[in-house]
């Protein structure tokens, strides 16, 4: 199955959750911050890198189970998640710039409790993450002192641009798959609070449970990010 195919299956998976949405569920949207930490394992080293960016979702609460002890509710979700860093320096006048940007499309499906307090509900939910990895590039740029080069490269298709003036030059090459695979299967925790059922802000955390890495060498990576966002429900 191509990437481009995986995708499509990802957003008909989720289309058909929502045709099947009991009319009483309640539709959340939501946007917030993204810190993401990736660590890569050699040996017995260990070496993490933070990315930081923002998340847009769209949340569905089925509510299935409620007593005096509070509600439980099963929570969907779809959520697209951006994030990125960037590094400079400059040496001998010549400046350097490397960078790292991610993009993924995230189904959550959480199991949520909560306990209503007057208009304010407190809530608290877990579950897996389906991950899927839209891109993944990094980008290195040199510039001054008759330098102006610039490279870029996809970390799940290999493909490779190449741009350079004054004794540069200019190439694409289409690459292979690497071995830093898309996919990743995420438990997700987190807390949450609602006022009146219309206005909610959460915080969470989710744990990347597959190893990103898939070549023959003792060599490990896993992601993990915390977001806190705000979310409106109708």
């Amino acid at each position: 199955m191509t990437e481009m195919k995986k995708i499509y299956f990802a957003l008909i998976a989720f289309a058909a959750i929502f045709m099947t949405v009991d009319a009483n569920a309640q539709l959340t949207v939501g946007a917030g911050y993204n810190h993401e930490v990736m660590t890569e394992r050699a040996g017995g080293d260990d070496e993490s890198e933070g990315l930081d960016g923002f998340y847009i979702e769209a949340t569905y609460d089925w509510d299935f189970l409620e007593d005096y002890w509070g509600l439980l509710a099963i929570q969907p979700g779809l959520r697209f998640s951006y994030m990125g860093n960037s590094e400079s320096e400059e040496l001998m006048g010549i400046k350097m710039r490397s960078s790292l940007n991610e993009t993924y499309f995230d189904i959550p499906v959480h199991v949520k409790y909560s306990y209503p307090l007057g208009d304010l509900k407190l809530s608290a939910f877990a579950g897996p993450v389906f991950s899927l990895g839209l891109s993944s590039s990094a980008k290195f740029t040199m510039k001054g002192d008759g330098e102006d080069y610039m490279t870029k490269v996809s970390l799940y298709t290999g493909k490779t641009v190449s741009k350079g003036d004054d004794g540069g030059y200019d190439a694409e090459l289409d690459g292979s798959a690497t071995d830093y695979a898309r996919f990743d299967l995420k438990l997700g925790v987190g807390v949450g609070a609602s006022i009146a059922d219309v206005i909610s802000v959460k915080a969470g955390y989710n744990f990347g449970l597959l190893n990103r890495y898939t070549g023959e060498y003792d060599y490990k990576i896993h992601t993990g990010v915390f977001y806190v966002g705000l979310g409106f429900s109708f």
